[in-house]
């Protein structure tokens, strides 16, 4: 009677034993799922703003002469090689604000390229740097942002900067007229004043009539002389 009871006891605790194992491997399992609280470990491709992280751009600019010197750097940081892809010769553009955030200048309207697929590997690492030349900027405040033409990633870097040491300045007027082929009169508050013509102010005065108001970027030269050297779309 009492090796029955004693069986009987037994068979009771490997039956609770086996229980709670079981429920232990289910806790363990759950915990193991992700019932910790952490992220899933991600699979799918990151999107373009993750992977736009991954390339650090910077713009310098520096005055240089009669110049504005722009110097656009892109990095790849992304710990493996990237294929970019152009739809032209032009892997950079970049566009040039004034104070105000007009457009002045925007690279890719004012230059000649090839209309062909272009593509390249960006290695890791792998550092692209372009340098751009900008002329006839009157004294003040600018913004500049440069930026990849590719279709994958523009990587657009922006900076503001100041014009301190200008050659250029700004003029405005009605124009009264032509007094020979490359001067012109332009009337300033009741004064007549008389301008030089470079030879792309020549082509441009072509398309301005007497007595429109006018607005030109121009310097004095060596001589004394006010030279228009391009006129501004009012």
């Amino acid at each position: 009677m009492i090796k029955k009871k004693f069986n009987s006891f037994v068979c009771s605790a490997i039956v609770i034993g086996l229980l709670a194992g079981c429920g232990s491997n289910s806790n363990v399992n759950e915990h193991k799922s992700g019932s910790s609280g952490k992220e899933p470990v991600k699979t799918e491709t990151p999107a373009k703003h993750e992977i736009a992280a991954k390339f650090h751009s910077t713009i310098e600019t520096r005055e240089e002469k009669n110049d504005v010197v722009v110097l656009y750097k892109v990095k790849n940081l992304s710990g493996e090689a990237k294929k970019l892809s152009f739809t032209s010769g032009l892997e950079v553009d970049f566009i040039l604000y004034d104070h105000k955030g007009n457009i002045l200048k925007r690279y890719s309207e004012e230059v000649l390229s090839t209309q062909a697929l272009k593509e390249i590997t960006f290695e890791n690492n792998q550092e692209i740097e372009r340098m751009f030349k900008i002329p006839g900027l009157v004294n003040g405040n600018y913004k500049v942002e440069a930026f990849l033409l590719a279709k994958e990633e523009e990587a657009k870097a922006v900076k503001d900067f100041n014009v301190e040491n200008s050659i250029y300045k700004q003029g405005d007027g009605k124009l009264v007229g032509l007094m020979d082929p490359h001067t012109i009169e332009v009337n300033k508050n009741g004064e007549a004043i008389a301008y030089q013509l470079s030879d792309q102010a020549r082509e441009e005065i072509q398309s301005i009539k007497d007595g429109d108001l006018v607005s030109f970027i121009y310097i004095e030269n060596d001589k004394g002389q006010k030279v228009i050297e391009r006129f501004e779309s009012q």
